[in-house]
């Protein structure tokens, strides 16, 4: 009898239980192999009249089961409220902490049970506890986007300054769940906007990660620094730059930033180091080296030499509208020319051209803009650098030495692999449309 009275409250079957709950052979003590009574089953299910029942005849209110879970702890998990107040009202014990050291205040602040956190901490009941993970309710709370249980929390004493075990405190973990209100409501109540968490990532970085207008606004209006690098060398600036997102840009652009910002130069940065290492040891740059500016972070490295190696046309015309310094060159000597001519930036090359790039600029290894395009193969670059030189200039594109562009061919079957090949000459830009109409007719009348 005992335990089927126990089956029909785990399985939701009320009426039974109140059926087999009258009679008296229902033994209410009575536990399965979990541990639990069937007061644990009816408080987790919200039968306040079983509940009453149950500690009227003497079922222990504060028995735990074998994962040391107490009827209240169900009560307050499944969100029973009246259940859980009448339990709290007979003096179950509220001092009790789940198996990743949740408190019932962490429970209550996750699943939004203001009267009954407000009941727990007038009892009592610590508002700044921590779990396994040094998280407090606050932090909790701040991460589910319950601003009310924020707000009480704070006007009972909760510590906002206070960070879990990754070292974010409430407002870096309100960035992450994206939520604006909760962030303003935060700086409101004192944290602090360029706290850093254990990955040197600040609130700003982590609303620059998202793209999330409204925090990033928030954060430089209140004061954020747009130059917190992360322990991964990400700042704010860096990563809004990189990921062309202008709104931003523009943004902080307003609040002071200066579109000529470059990295500082230092002798000592290893990515510069390991830049003049191979300046020193190649002899000559050629169509088999693997150099490619691309890889190489330098130091004195600006906004805009950035931007053009992530390849945003868009962002780089925002920011020679700001009076970005298009000849501007980095510790190594190269301008954002160097950097469109070496990756194959076609468009941008023009555009900067177009607005007073200087060709004539040499880099550490005294190397112009169009030695790089003319050696990697980019020849409709090297033919706009050429247009924008002194007249007089020549420079002559270079062109694979395997390339069939002037071999004599006779058979049809030859003739027809080498129009596939001068073909993809063409479509990896090697070749200019011009050169491959010139021998494409070579071919056909050899």
């Amino acid at each position: 009898m005992s335990m089927s009275f126990l089956i029909a409250c785990e399985n939701g079957n009320r009426k039974i239980a109140e059926l087999l709950l009258s009679s008296d052979e229902t033994d209410v003590k009575y536990t399965d192999e979990r541990g639990r009574t069937a007061l644990h089953y009816a408080a987790y299910r919200g039968y306040l009249d079983i509940v009453k029942i149950l500690a009227d005849k003497g079922s222990n209110i504060d028995y735990e089961d074998h994962n040391g879970e107490t009827p209240l702890y169900f009560a307050l998990v499944q969100k029973q409220k009246q259940t859980a107040m009448f339990l709290i009202e007979k003096g179950a014990k509220i001092d009790i902490n789940d198996n990743q050291g949740n408190s019932f205040s962490h429970i209550t602040a996750r699943t939004a049970q203001i009267e009954v956190l407000k009941k727990l901490i007038d009892l009592g009941l610590e508002a700044d506890s921590e779990n396994n993970d040094a998280e407090t309710p606050l932090l909790i709370a701040a991460g589910c986007s319950n601003r009310e249980i924020v707000k009480t929390l704070l006007e009972h004493g909760a510590d906002i300054h206070k960070t879990n075990n990754l070292g974010d405190n409430a407002l870096l973990i309100a960035a992450k769940a994206k939520n604006s209100q909760m962030a303003e409501l935060l700086i409101d109540n004192g944290a602090e906007v360029n706290h850093i968490n254990d990955a040197g990532e600040s609130a700003l970085l982590v609303a620059c990660y998202d793209n999330n207008q409204l925090i990033v606004k928030l954060l430089v209006k209140r004061g954020a620094d747009i130059f917190i690098s992360s322990k991964a060398g990400m700042s704010p600036i860096w990563y809004a730059v990189a990921h062309n997102q202008k709104e931003t840009v523009k943004l902080f652009i307003e609040n002071g930033l200066d579109s000529n910002y470059a990295r500082p130069f230092n002798k000592a940065d290893g990515a510069m180091d390991s830049y003049l290492d191979w300046v020193e040891s190649a002899m000559e740059i050629t169509l088999d080296s693997n150099f490619t500016l691309n890889n190489e972070v330098c130091s004195g490295e600006s906004l805009l030499q950035l931007t053009v190696k992530c390849g945003a046309l868009s962002m780089v015309k925002l920011l020679v509208e700001k009076d970005a310094a298009v000849n501007y060159q980095d510790e190594s000597g190269n301008t954002a020319l160097h950097y469109a001519a070496s990756n194959g930036k076609k468009d941008i090359a023009k555009f900067l051209l177009e607005n007073g790039a200087d060709v004539n600029v040499v880099n550490v290894k005294e190397q112009k803009a169009i030695d790089y395009s003319n050696i990697k193969g980019y020849n409709e670059i090297t033919e706009l650098i050429m247009k924008f030189s002194a007249p007089g200039t020549v420079v002559t594109p270079v062109i694979k030495a395997d390339a069939p562009v002037s071999a004599p061919v006779n058979d049809l079957a030859s003739k027809k692999q080498a129009l596939m090949d001068l073909k993809e000459l063409l479509d990896a830009g090697i070749l200019t449309q011009e050169e491959f109409d010139a021998e494409k007719s070579k071919i056909l009348k050899g």
